[in-house]
């Protein structure tokens, strides 16, 4: 949560048992400066990390654009 940026976990290195056959990526959102959430995608570890990395990125920063625009 704490984390600034995209951060990408493939197999064991999530920590969580259950996802030791996949990955996990995610980027933080913001409100006010403030890092308020976590947007995640949960998938194979052989799926097109080129082609979700930056969706989830942009994601993140469209939904804090969205909730800075208050």
């Amino acid at each position: 949560m704490n984390a600034r940026g995209i951060q990408i976990f493939i197999g064991q290195e999530s920590g969580y048992e259950v996802l030791d056959d996949y990955s996990v990526i995610t980027a933080p959102y913001e409100e006010g400066g403030r890092i308020i959430g976590v947007l995640g995608v949960i998938g194979p570890t052989r799926m097109a990390y080129d082609r979700v990395i930056p969706v989830v990125d942009a994601t993140a920063k469209m939904l804090s654009a969205a909730l800075n625009s208050k």
